[in-house]
């Protein structure tokens, strides 16, 4: 973020879902605190001692919503986004019911059309609730659009995020027309941060998943003409359990159960291919197995694949989706000459750390 003075990274923690990333990412980027999507990802970095917490998301639930002010009243900075002034009521209620504050943020809908109010005129009206209101802080507006974190060509995503911050401005100029004062302009991701930081609105950009990278993002395209901005660091351990020659066929142990397929299928690493001559294509095979297959058209005789009890690694379509069906990330340090055949010949396991944050999103 060197090139952009003034802007912010908060890393988002619903990639990894671990504390222990995110101290790193603290210490590393110089960040001041993390976003969640989830109040469980909030309390396990509350739990692993990060304390500047923002919630990318509204809370209903007055279990969650209490659960929530519970970290704020532990110590810990709390950010929230609402859109409607009856939840706002109820996360002041609960703030003051706990003998504590909480910084709210207008959700600003910027074309992704699932939360967040259309009008920088009802942001100006929810902000002016908030600044009547006794344990709520208006703190600013997210103006996130997730959508536009996949589009491949940079002219096109450049183009695309200057509508968001279109709307994002307008949201600020009728702030400071009204007299509010907006503080936090919040948003962007791995893919659009770029934007969002160098357009003189946003005050902080929202990247989760450049801290491990996965197949989807590898495919966006760069100003440059290269693809994949970022290294990958997460792969997924799998084990060869089958292997039938004449149909180029090897099953491995790692099904939908252990890869999320939601943004295509994961990958092998560029390893593999120079190992066993050709890149062969990952399929389902149902919860527990997973078909690598040599493409159509390169069939050769005779073929080289991977024997049974094979160890491979995996480079997952969605991190942030993968992460979530782990309990531990195993922290590996490449060795020289590691990752030879694509596997794990040369890694050393130096720190094993829990994904406290994990679950259906409690």
């Amino acid at each position: 973020m060197a090139g952009f003075p003034g802007v912010a990274v908060r890393p988002h923690a619903k990639a990894h879902k671990c504390a222990e990333v995110a101290r790193r990412q603290l210490q590393l980027l110089g960040a001041k605190g993390v976003c969640c999507q989830k109040v469980i990802e909030a309390e396990a970095m509350a739990e692993g001692g990060v304390s500047d917490l923002l919630l990318s998301n509204e809370v209903i639930a007055p279990r969650k919503i209490d659960r929530l002010v519970g970290l704020a009243a532990a110590g810990a900075r709390v950010g929230v986004c609402y859109e409607r002034e009856d939840n706002l009521r109820q996360l002041n209620a609960a703030a003051a019911a706990r003998g504590t504050h909480l910084d709210v943020l207008v959700e600003l809908n910027v074309g992704q059309d699932r939360c967040g109010v259309n009008s920088a005129d009802e942001v100006v009206q929810l902000a002016r609730a908030a600044a009547g209101l006794d344990n709520v802080r208006f703190a600013g507006i997210q103006a996130y659009h997730g959508g536009l974190q996949h589009v491949r060509d940079p002219r096109d995503r450049a183009q695309r995020v200057g509508q968001v911050v279109g709307r994002a401005r307008a949201a600020v100029d009728a702030l400071k027309a009204a007299g509010l004062p907006c503080d936090t302009v919040t948003g962007g991701g791995t893919g659009t941060y770029r934007v969002e930081a160098a357009s003189g609105v946003f005050t902080e950009v929202q990247p989760g998943s450049f801290a491990f990278s996965d197949a989807d993002y590898a495919r966006n395209l760069q100003e440059d003409g290269g693809v994949g901005e970022w290294e990958q660091s997460l792969w997924v351990l799998t084990q060869v359990m089958s292997v039938t020659p004449a149909r180029g066929l090897a099953v491995v142990d790692a099904g939908t159960k252990a890869v999320s397929l939601d943004s295509g299928p994961p990958r092998l690493p560029p390893a593999f291919e120079a190992a066993y001559g050709t890149m062969m294509e990952y399929g389902s095979g149902g919860d527990e197995h997973g078909k690598l297959m040599w493409p159509q058209g390169a069939y050769q005789l005779p073929m080289s694949l991977p024997e049974v009890g094979s160890l491979l690694l995996l480079q997952p379509g969605h991190c942030d989706p993968t992460v979530n069906l782990y309990d531990w990330l195993v922290a590996a340090r490449r060795q020289q000459g590691g990752q030879q055949q694509g596997g794990v010949d040369g890694w050393r396991v130096e720190a094993v750390w829990p994904i406290r944050g994990r679950g259906p999103g409690q």
